[in-house]
Order: C-alpha cells, then sequence, then structure tokens
C-alpha cells in the first residue's frame, strides 16, 4: 500500500478575506452589463404597456401626470388583458416614457433590485436568524448572484431579464422583491429592536398586496409561502410547532405573521380572478391542471437541468460546501430531513414552471426561462446546505464531537486548499469555454458586444431612427434594418410594410404620433 500526505496550504484563507474577493468579483463582472445598458433601446411591450403615460408626459410635461396614468393603464389591464396588476404598474412605468434617454437605467435597476433582494434574505436567514458569521453569508449571496447572472446560457433570457423593461421588470425584478419579502417575515421576528420590527412588519403588510399581483410565477411562490406561514403560526398557536431562537419580541410576532401572509393571498385572488384573465384566454391554447403539474415536474429535469445547468453550477456548488459546513456548526437544531427537503425544493422549483404550462401550454419566452433558473439556482443553495447541514449532523454523532474545517474567523488548511482547486477548477475550464465562445457567461457576453463595436453599432443604428421618428414633417417612418443587433439588447422589431398593422408597428406609429411605421429590409447581394 502506497503511503502518502496530500499537500494542504499552511496559509489559512479567512472569512472576511474570502467575502471580500467574492464581492470584488462580483461588483466587477457587473461592470459590462451595466456598461450595456447605454446602448439599450426600447422595444415591442414597451411601446405598447407605457404608450398613455409616454403620450400624456409628452403633451404635458407633467411627470405626476405620467404616474397617474400609469396607474390607470394598469387598471385597464387587469379589467381587459391580465391579471398581475403589480407587474402591469411597473411595466407601464418603463424610463422610456420621461425620454429614450434614460432607458439606459434598465439594468441598473433590475439588478440593484435582484441583489438587494437575495443579499437580504440571505442576511435574515443566515445572520439574523441562525447567528452565522456574515462574512460568509456575503459568500454565499455572491455565489447565488454569480450563478443566477452570469451562468444563465439562454441569450434571449439574458435579454428579457435584464435589458428589455417589460420582461425585465414583470419577473425578475418583483422576484428580488419576493426574496425582500420573504427576509421582511423573518426579520421581523429575529431582529432585537422593537422599533424596527413592527417598522418591517408594516411593510411586508404593504408589500404582501402588490406582490400578490406579481407575475405568475412569482406570485405563486409567494403564494405558497404565504399558507406555509399561515400554517406554521397556526400550528405554533397550539404547540405543535416550535419556531427557535425566538427572542421576547419574536415571541409576539410569531402570533400576527399570518396577517401580512394572508394580505399577500388575498392580492393573488385579485390577480388570479381578474376580468381581463377571460379575455386574454379566448386567445391562447391552455393545458388542464393536472397537464401544467405533470409537465412542470418533467420540465425542472428537462428544461432546467438538461438544458440549462452545466458543470461550472456543480464547481460553484461544490465550492459552496466548506462554507456551509462551517455554518451548520452554528445551528442550535440539526438538520434532520433532507429527503423532505429536497422534494419541497423540487416542488417548489417546479411549481415556476405550472403557470405558463398551465396558460400557453410553453415555456418558450426567455423571461420565463430567466426566472426558472434563478429559482433552481437558489433552491439548489439551500439543498446544498441542507444536505452539508444533514452530513455533518450524522458525523458529529458519529463522532461524539464536532469536525472543523474553520479555526475561529479562518477556514482550515484543508478547508483552504479545497476552496483554491475548485476555485481553480473554475477559471481554468471557464477560460477553456470563453475562448471559443465569448458568449459563453453574460459577462463575457457583454464585454464581447462592447469590445467588438456591436453594442456601439447597435445604438447608432437606433439614434438613425430616432431622427426619423422624430421628425415631424414625416408621416410615415421607414426604419432601416438593424445590421446585426446584439442578441442581448435586442427583443422583437417592426416588420414589413404589408404588414404595417402589426402591433408592434403601430404601438411604435403612436408612441412617435406617426401613421405608420415600417421596415426597409437590408439587401442582400446574392
Amino acid at each position: 500500500m502506497l503511503d502518502y500526505k496530500l499537500p494542504f496550504l499552511k496559509k489559512k484563507i479567512s472569512y472576511k478575506t474570502l467575502s471580500i474577493v467574492m464581492i470584488c468579483i462580483f461588483a466587477l463582472s457587473l461592470i459590462p452589463l451595466l456598461i450595456m445598458g447605454f446602448y439599450d433601446f426600447p422595444s415591442a411591450d414597451d411601446f405598447s404597456m407605457a404608450r398613455e403615460p409616454h403620450l400624456y408626459f409628452a403633451a404635458t410635461g407633467n411627470f405626476f401626470g405620467a404616474i397617474v396614468e400609469a396607474f390607470k393603464k394598469a387598471i385597464w389591464i387587469y379589467y381587459n388583458y391580465e391579471g398581475y396588476y403589480f407587474s402591469a404598474l411597473l411595466t407601464c412605468l418603463c424610463p422610456a416614457v420621461f425620454g429614450e434617454q434614460f432607458y439606459f437605467l434598465v439594468p441598473f435597476i433590475i439588478i440593484a433590485m435582484l441583489v438587494f433582494g437575495v443579499c437580504y434574505f440571505f442576511n435574515a436567514l443566515f445572520v439574523r436568524a441562525w447567528k452565522f458569521d456574515k462574512h460568509l453569508s456575503n459568500v454565499v449571496s455572491m455565489a447565488t448572484l454569480i450563478m443566477m447572472i452570469h451562468f444563465l446560457k439562454d441569450s434571449k433570457a439574458r435579454n428579457q431579464g435584464f435589458y428589455w423593461w417589460s420582461g425585465a421588470v414583470n419577473y425578475v425584478f418583483t422576484f428580488g422583491m419576493a426574496f425582500f419579502w420573504v427576509g421582511l417575515l423573518i426579520r421581523i421576528l429575529y431582529d432585537e429592536n422593537k422599533k424596527a420590527c413592527m417598522g418591517k412588519f408594516i411593510w411586508a403588510c404593504i408589500w404582501g398586496f402588490p406582490l400578490g399581483g406579481a407575475n405568475y410565477l412569482t406570485a405563486l411562490e409567494l403564494a405558497i409561502v404565504s399558507v406555509l406561514v399561515i400554517f406554521i403560526c397556526v400550528m405554533n398557536k397550539f404547540s405543535k410547532i416550535g419556531v427557535e431562537g425566538l427572542g421576547e419580541i419574536g415571541e409576539k410576532y410569531i402570533k400576527l405573521l399570518w396577517i401580512p401572509a394572508l394580505i399577500n393571498l388575498i392580492g393573488f385572488g385579485f390577480s388570479v380572478t381578474a376580468p381581463g384573465i377571460k379575455i386574454r384566454t379566448a386567445d391562447t391554447v391552455s393545458n388542464s391542471p393536472v397537464k401544467a403539474v405533470l409537465l412542470s415536474l418533467y420540465g425542472t429535469f428537462n428544461v432546467i437541468i438538461d438544458e440549462m445547468a452545466r458543470w461550472e453550477t456543480l464547481v460553484v456548488l461544490l465550492f459552496l460546501v466548506p462554507i456551509f459546513w462551517v455554518l451548520a456548526g452554528k445551528l442550535k437544531n440539526k438538520l434532520r430531513h433532507p429527503f423532505v427537503f429536497a422534494l419541497f425544493a423540487y416542488g417548489m422549483v417546479s411549481s415556476n414552471l405550472t403557470p405558463p404550462y398551465y396558460a400557453v401550454s410553453n415555456f418558450d419566452e426567455g423571461r420565463l426561462v430567466v426566472l426558472a433558473w434563478m429559482e433552481f439556482v437558489f433552491f439548489a443553495v439551500m439543498t446544498v446546505f441542507y444536505l452539508t447541514a444533514w452530513i455533518r449532523g450524522l458525523w458529529e454523532d458519529k463522532a461524539g464531537a464536532a469536525f472543523t474545517v474553520s479555526d475561529n474567523d479562518s477556514f482550515s488548511g484543508e478547508a483552504s486548499s479545497v476552496i483554491l482547486v475548485l476555485a481553480a477548477i473554475l477559471v481554468y475550464g471557464s477560460a477553456l469555454c470563453v475562448v471559443p465562445n465569448p458568449h459563453y457567461y453574460t459577462a463575457t457576453s457583454a464585454l464581447y458586444e462592447i469590445t467588438t463595436g456591436n453594442a456601439a453599432r447597435y445604438k447608432e443604428e437606433n439614434n438613425e431612427r430616432l431622427k426619423v421618428l422624430k421628425d415631424t414633417s414625416v408621416e410615415t417612418a421607414v426604419l432601416k434594418e438593424y445590421t446585426d443587433a446584439p442578441d442581448m439588447l435586442f427583443y422583437k422589431d417592426i416588420t414589413d410594410p404589408e404588414f404595417a398593422d402589426y402591433w408592434i408597428n403601430t404601438n411604435m406609429a403612436t408612441w412617435y404620433n406617426k401613421k405608420d411605421v415600417v421596415i426597409e429590409r437590408i439587401k442582400h447581394e446574392e
């Protein structure tokens, strides 16, 4: 038999150092995404959903009047088209309402809400509730966000998730708000300041209703969470379920937490019973509820795991294992039901696919894909945490003592070595993937479009279009076809003169006060 020892680092990685490195990596990775916003331009539903607020603002210059018009349009949508009243309102508040020059704000607004929501949730659960190390909580947040944003491989999903307002604010923005709302519920129970808890309780009640009217994927997820919260409150009242770590304030609010949950369910009820749903469903092909559920259960494996998950996701999840091992040591009660939690996570991810399978019988649009992917990433992270904590509990039961990979505020040499090796594998593997395919990651795709001039050309071509669209002497605007629009920025365009009554054409024409808007195709040499 061979007798050998593996070399391990003598210098240990501190929690704070790893946190700073992860924050810096994530912040740097966002720079090209945000720069891309300066080349962005509205399209499709931006011109229809925000049409009335824009026309009002263009005619009067009244900012608050435009906001009122957005509310009016959202109400019209509720009664005539769709039930997600909160998402509809946000969509009507497109930055382009006040001028195309403000459309660059789209990725800033969307990404900021997602980052804030995810970080707020993990801080609430890991730091406030479970008293975990705040630096390691930051590491988990950054790793989760990197996977959510940069490991998203579908170009349509990147576009509709971060750069097309009507898709991004409807889905990713409200998804970030959902994390914030659940984080509020947690912090209500575990914040030690009585006044702060009262404030968070009020905010949870206020935001509960509008989030019930978010996109149906997010709204359904929150409805499930709300039902679970109410169930826990009832069981706790009858001493059937205990909530660990509650102080005097938490014991008070666990009796009241059903209120924001019920408000959220009422909001969801208003959304799913909207008059506009009946009108829209007359033009769509839907599935039965049972078939939609079955397709969703299958779709989690087919659409997400098979088609979207790649090797780098597995590497990052493994990277988190040493972090989770350290965090699990702080748990007062051991986690004993990994199969139940994995089943719950699978059900939650699958439920994200159910609304579109039920309503339109497919899951094709990028804005749906991006939300399904982010939901999968979150529950994959939480499942790995649960499994790691469960294994650590079994290990400690068997060994009779804690097995540690840390020393105070640093990882052990062995854990530090594992972290560095996995990081090296990720860097090396990424280089092999990005060199032949610069669109492999979201950040590298944005960087490629910027450095090659594709994004700048797209902006210049839109500027040329604006000259025509804003020329008051032109009644029928003929716009040149894009040379090669970047996938990350381009969603849908107007169409040929014979289809001048196409909905995108007509709404763009109304937006710019034109009789017609048509496209002039590029003539390719045969």
